[in-house]
């Protein structure tokens, strides 16, 4: 209904000519809004889907949490023959590095102490790759010892029946871990890609982008030129980006995804 009404709202072609836009620039012009209603529409799903399986997956972790702890104070002097108090003290450790107090961390604290590094609000500015290593490491640790945790479960003989609560709660508590792990790199990978994608077709808010996203300096130089050959070039006669026809008398780059720049 509300993309039906985005629909209705929108000027027509002849409403756009009618306002001074020359028909090429019109066509850009409704093709610019087509996309960005279907982009709206996208991420607002995405978001909401996201959402939904966050909020019901918090009350799971909660729950799994403090199952665990209530396992360890109660057998943590069983005997067992893998080490899953090791493992607990291991995860904690991991919970208490990352959790956000007030907007701080033990975490984000090595990334501006050690790293050097201060992320800047409400930009999308690729953190240093000093940065994005740390994240990585941090994070295939964390993955790799719930893992460990799961192997160890695995291949116990005697924690099941010694320490039965310890056991089954290590257990749970890796799965779900591994799993959440796995979807949201999924989901941040995708997240990724899809916001690259608008930058690419600059239908990002600059608010967002902030005053350092151009292009460096030099950066239209590196370009391939090529000749206006009318055969060559087929129905893209036109600049997508400054709207102007396609001549000989004008210079026109090649950039790496392939479309003619004027």
């Amino acid at each position: 209904m509300q993309l039906q009404q985005q629909r209705n709202q929108r000027p027509s072609r002849a409403e756009l000519t009618a306002m001074g836009l020359t028909p090429a620039q019109a066509d850009h012009e409704l093709v610019r809004q087509s996309e960005l209603e279907v982009i709206e529409t996208s991420i607002t799903r995405w978001v909401m889907l996201f959402g939904c399986i966050i909020c019901a997956l918090l009350p799971v972790s909660l729950v799994l949490f403090f199952y665990l702890i209530y396992s360890y104070v109660l057998e943590q002097r069983q005997d067992c023959d893998v080490p899953l108090v090791l493992w607990f003290w291991v995860a904690m450790f991991n919970i208490f590095y990352h959790i956000n107090l007030g907007g701080r961390s033990i975490h984000r604290q090595v990334i501006r102490s050690v790293c050097r590094y201060q992320a800047p609000e409400q930009s999308l500015e690729v953190p240093p790759a000093r940065v994005r290593l740390y994240h990585w490491l941090t994070t295939i640790f964390v993955f790799s010892w719930h893992c460990v945790g799961l192997h160890w479960a695995r291949i116990s003989q005697t924690c099941h029946r010694t320490a039965p609560n310890l056991y089954t709660s290590t257990y749970l508590f890796a799965s779900f871990n591994v799993i959440f792990t796995i979807f949201t790199v999924i989901s941040t990978y995708g997240l990724q890609h899809m916001l690259a994608s608008l930058l690419r077709r600059g239908l990002l808010p600059s608010s967002i982008l902030g005053s350092d996203r151009a292009a460096p300096e030099g950066t239209l130089e590196l370009q391939s030129s090529v000749i206006f050959d009318p055969e060559e070039f087929g129905d893209a006669l036109q600049c997508p980006t400054c709207l102007e026809d396609f001549s000989k008398e004008h210079q026109i780059r090649k950039t790496i995804c392939h479309s003619q720049q004027g």
